[in-house]
């Protein structure tokens, strides 16, 4: 009996060793790890927190779009805190832009590089906060060139939201045309409007060709951001979503979303609150003519004398108004003589009015359109310096010239 509990005694004890030594080589091991993890973090490049990855703006239009598969890629998302230290507690010294329920912050991350800051107030406005989460959605899901890009977001602040997007720092469209009283500031030249309608024919063509289909519901001069140096060809980028509908309701659908700028609405949506596909391509149209022109879409065209004279017409009304006697429209002439191509201004001009047809059934796909531009101003836009886009090879367009 005794032998026997000495040997039980023995192997307890034999086992408490045993149990004791794993344990001492398992934490050992542990030890080990964490500290070789250290180590190699340790050895990474640190980088500041906000430096999030911008494009370039010498080669954007030479690189493909980002690859959804990429984490790297995928929008960052703030705190609001965050957004305050981005927009220096929402500056208004910072404040670059305006709209109905955002105001635009011109924000710096901490290595130096300038980005545009979005905050969303909704004051308890549901359709605010919808407006918001619907172009945060469609931002984070969409990758294209010439739409502009999102950084990061912030979207669970009970007040309000941020989109935080790359910065343009060529301006708008808008403000590239109409000069906005810089009267030393040369006008746009025609290459480089013929390549910034191209690239904003690519964005539309791309929103109406997605699965689902989205419309983007406010194109206008001032949602064309144009990226640094657009006044060599840099190209341009469409913006601001808040308007966009998607799914069944971008193919036909009665809504009243998306209405549009003052002169770029399309008539048949104000009359029957149907908004389609139709209805950014009628505003492109718009677009076309104002580009022609160098005149506002809304207002600032004297209308003819006669019954009512004196008033002030929109663009695509005037145009429309003299359609009978063939298509004539008045290239801008601050341009000058031998400032642009006039074979072309005719024909982007005609490309335009097909796209204002009063029926959304007579007017071209956007497909189409970006076609018919990407052809008949095929020189303007090589000599902008195009730099290989997916729906244009440079190749090609050189052989026109």
């Amino acid at each position: 009996m005794d032998a026997a509990m000495a040997l039980a005694i023995l192997f307890l004890c034999v086992l408490l060793l045993s149990s004791v030594a794993i344990a001492f080589m398992l934490a050992r091991h542990c030890r080990l790890r964490r500290r070789d993890a250290a180590d190699a973090e340790a050895q990474r490049p640190q980088q500041p927190r906000y430096e999030l990855a911008l494009p370039s703006s010498e080669s954007e239009s030479s690189s493909p779009p980002p690859s959804d598969d990429k984490e790297d890629d995928a929008p960052r998302r703030l705190t609001w805190r965050e957004v305050e230290a981005l927009t220096g507690g929402f500056d208004e010294a910072a404040v670059v832009g305006r709209g109905g329920s955002s105001a635009v912050y011109l924000g710096r991350l901490r290595g130096g590089s300038p980005v545009a800051v979005k905050v969303h107030r909704w004051c308890g406005g549901e359709r605010r906060m919808r407006a918001f989460r619907q172009e945060l959605d469609l931002l984070r899901r969409l990758r294209h060139p010439n739409i502009v890009a999102l950084l990061a977001y912030s979207d669970d602040h009970e007040e309000g939201g941020a989109l935080v997007l790359e910065y343009l720092a060529g301006g708008t469209l808008a403000e590239r045309l109409h000069l906005h009283g810089a009267s030393n500031t040369p006008p746009l030249p025609w290459p480089h409007r013929m390549r910034v309608l191209h690239d904003v024919a690519c964005a539309l063509e791309h929103l109406h060709g997605g699965a689902p289909p989205v419309v983007h519901g406010d194109v206008s001069a001032s949602n064309v951001l144009l990226l640094p140096g657009a006044g060599t060809g840099a190209g341009a980028r469409l913006c601001d979503l808040g308007s966009a509908c998607e799914g069944f309701s971008a193919a036909v659908a009665p809504t009243r979303a998306a209405v549009g700028s003052p002169g770029y609405a399309d008539p048949f949506f104000l009359r029957t609150g149907i908004v389609s596909k139709s209805s950014d391509v009628y505003s492109f149209g718009v677009l076309l003519l104002e580009a022609i022109t160098g005149l506002p879409a809304a207002g600032g065209v004297p209308e003819a004398a006669g019954p009512g004279g004196g008033r002030e017409e929109n663009l695509a009304a005037r145009v429309l108004r003299t359609r009978g006697r063939g298509v004539r429209v008045e290239v801008d002439a601050r341009l000058g003589e031998g400032g642009y191509d006039d074979e072309e201004a005719r024909d982007v001009a005609t490309i335009a009015v097909e796209c204002l047809a009063p029926q959304p059934g007579l007017r071209p796909t956007m497909a189409q359109v970006r076609a018919a531009v990407a052809e008949k101003a095929a020189r303007s836009i090589a000599r902008a310096g195009y730099y290989g886009n997916h729906h244009i090879q440079l190749s090609k367009l050189m052989e026109l010239t």
